[in-house]
């Protein structure tokens, strides 16, 4: 992990303007090292701020940029399933404010995470660090995803 790397709290409160609930940091910690495993559950109940799993796995995958791919344990690609069409779209719309948010990026712990990602997928200084897609029923087919690393 990158020494100069910002907490997952700072980068968290840079997003949102608040800081994350405590379990939300330690899953943080627990997955943003090479190695770090994710629960096979994450049970909580409704409201209870499931969907930063999303925030949580592009911290880890920018925590990760300089582990060599061997050693590397978070995904290049993020699926974040749910049987529910309204959450998957609010998911959905989530994943697009952290992209837009790391690509407008000055400064912060949003710029540092967005470098990351760029290092990682080999963009340059200007590109969209973080590509999202949605993948329901009842909307066109879209497979561009597919195509990006």
């Amino acid at each position: 992990m990158a020494d100069t790397m910002p907490r997952f709290a700072e980068f968290f409160e840079a997003l949102w303007g608040y800081e994350p609930f405590p379990w939300q940091s330690m899953l943080a910690k627990r997955v943003e090292k090479a190695g770090g495993e994710w629960p096979q559950w994450i049970d909580l109940p409704t409201a209870s701020g499931k969907t930063a799993c999303i925030d949580i796995a592009v911290y880890a995958l920018a925590a990760q940029a300089d582990c060599l791919v061997s050693k590397r344990t978070a995904p290049r690609r993020i699926w974040f399933v749910v049987d529910r069409r309204i959450v998957v779209d609010e998911a959905y719309d989530r994943a697009g404010q952290i992209a837009d948010k790391l690509h407008k990026a000055e400064g912060s712990p949003l710029l540092k995470i967005a470098d990351q990602l760029r290092q990682l997928s080999g963009l340059s200084k200007d590109a969209r660090p973080l590509a999202t897609a949605r993948l329901r029923g009842g909307v066109l087919k879209d497979d561009g995803w597919a195509r990006i690393p």
